[in-house]
């Protein structure tokens, strides 16, 4: 069953977010992954599926975005399987410490089913980015293309449907609003690693937009530019000109003006996230995902 409440994924995982150390002692290794179990509930065989999950998604993204695992650099990345937290099925990605190294770790807090963002986090994972617009630009693609539907911002339905309703509503948010760290976001970071969501409804309609966004640049410009811009990026902020010729601006009004000629035949969808979000916008992922489980 989809879990209510799928929006505060960050939240929930922000807040629990632990060492290795509070994983179970089964330790597969894959080809670029290390996979353990926190829940301390999966057997050998169950660990061994989750990993071999973990492992064909991977592979799946390096090949969509032509990268490597970045073994290389930072070793192999740490997937540790959790159980749940508030009910919510979701992943985060983040930086820890063994023997004086830096690691990449994605834990998952799921051990049924497809996992929710896995894809999105074990992208930041090979391609490490502190801005977040472009983490998540990256991210959510990828979980589009390789990863779970049901995934947040997404919900089973497409980013798109979503941003044409916050058109519709009057309540989109521009790009240049939504900056690298995470208070521009509905979202708050506390220091540690603790990260909590203060407005639900900003978090859903920033994340969507930025999905969509992202996926107008990858069908418009093609991957390799995409991967340009996240390495320019590394040295200055937010390169849209370098990369591709024209400024935000442009880009955006591009992009929405592309949404908006396409959207007769998203009528339907746009129609039913709409209603959701207008009712609730707090629930209304969770309800789209249920929504579309149910027809399923």
């Amino acid at each position: 069953m989809i879990r209510r409440d799928i929006v505060v994924s960050i939240l929930a995982a922000g807040l629990l977010i632990a060492g290795l150390s509070h994983a179970s002692s089964a330790i597969i290794e894959t080809q670029h992954l290390i996979v353990s179990d926190a829940t301390g509930k999966l057997s050998k065989d169950q660990l061994k599926s989750s990993a071999d999950q973990a492992q064909a998604i991977l592979e799946r993204i390096l090949a969509f975005w032509s990268a490597d695992s970045g073994i290389d650099r930072f070793g192999k990345i740490r997937v540790v399987f959790d159980v749940p937290r508030r009910d919510v099925y979701s992943s985060v990605f983040y930086w820890d410490k063994k023997d004086g190294e830096r690691i990449r770790i994605v834990r998952v807090f799921s051990s049924e089913g497809l996992p929710q963002m896995m894809a999105h986090k074990l992208t930041s994972a090979v391609f490490p980015q502190k801005d977040k617009l472009i983490r998540n630009m990256m991210g959510i693609l990828s979980e589009a293309q390789v990863g779970n539907p049901l995934t947040f911002p997404m919900c089973g339905f497409s980013s798109d449907d979503w941003v044409l309703a916050l058109l519709k509503m009057k309540s989109y948010i521009p790009i240049n609003e939504l900056g690298p760290d995470h208070e521009s976001w509905g979202m708050k970071d506390a220091g540690g690693g603790k990260l909590s969501i203060h407005d639900k409804a900003k978090q859903h309609k920033a994340y969507a937009e930025t999905g969509s966004f992202g996926n107008y640049l990858f069908l418009t410009y093609g991957i390799n530019k995409i991967k340009q811009f996240h390495r320019l990026s590394l040295q200055k902020d937010r390169p849209w000109q370098d990369v591709f010729g024209i400024g935000i601006q442009k880009l955006e009004e591009n992009w929405l003006k592309t949404l908006k000629t396409n959207e007769i035949t998203r009528d339907e969808n746009v129609s039913t996230v709409l209603n959701l979000f207008e009712r609730n916008s707090s629930t209304a992922c969770a309800e789209s995902q249920e929504l579309v489980t149910r027809k399923r």
